[in-house]
């Protein structure tokens, strides 16, 4: 099994990925304006008693925003079954199950907040790009789209009661980048606040809109 350290290579992972990949976020000459780092959130999942573990997911973002007015919102995550730490020492476990980096593109709009001159506030519009990393197993870019990842994404026929995993649809015909891209639009605008002296922003629940394909 993966051991659970990895996690804070991924956290590591994330900012080294979006420096590497600001030139195609943003297009040749724009510059950057601000990076901001959101806290880490960690989320539980009870599978019992259908199945018998439970999920416990580490969650962060990182904003950057751009001098034309567009942003890339990365989305980092770690999620581990049978997480244990020790109560009186420094040792821990835990089965690694998966990790994933998406990204979001778009324009935004901002201005400074009428309160407080350190903060900016920050409103995300419609999704235009869509690439995600996932698990060691694919990755995923709207606008370099193949039909290998359009069958990457194919929605499952159902669950396998048995272990929880997803039942592939083998007849189901590959998604274009269109229809992917349709699911990752947000079901309203994002508005973030963030502050230009700490380069920090509160963690933001994305909802999205509900599609019919």
């Amino acid at each position: 099994m993966k051991n659970i350290k990895k996690f804070m290579v991924l956290s590591f992972a994330a900012l080294t990925l979006c420096a590497t990949t600001l030139t195609a976020c943003s297009g040749g000459n724009v510059k950057t304006k601000g990076i901001y780092l959101s806290p880490s959130v960690m989320s539980y999942q009870n599978m019992r008693p259908t199945y018998n573990y439970y999920l416990t997911t580490f969650t962060h973002q990182e904003l950057t925003l751009f001098d034309n007015n567009t942003y890339c919102l990365i989305v980092s995550s770690s999620q581990f079954s049978a997480l244990i730490i020790s109560e009186d020492s420094n040792d821990f476990s835990g089965n690694e199950r998966a990790n994933y980096i998406y990204k979001y593109y778009g324009v935004y709009s901002s201005k400074v907040n009428e309160l407080d001159e350190d903060l900016l506030d920050v409103t995300l519009k419609d999704v235009k790009r869509f690439v995600a990393s996932y698990d060691q197993s694919y990755w995923l870019d709207t606008d370099n789209w193949t039909e290998e990842m359009g069958r990457k994404v194919i929605p499952p026929k159902g669950i396998d009661m048995t272990t929880g995993a997803p039942v592939p649809d083998e007849d189901a015909q590959p998604w274009t980048a269109a229809q992917y891209l349709a699911t990752k639009q947000y079901a309203e605008e994002v508005d973030i606040e963030v502050n230009t002296k700490t380069c920090s922003f509160d963690f933001v629940e994305l909802q999205f809109v509900q599609t019919q394909q």
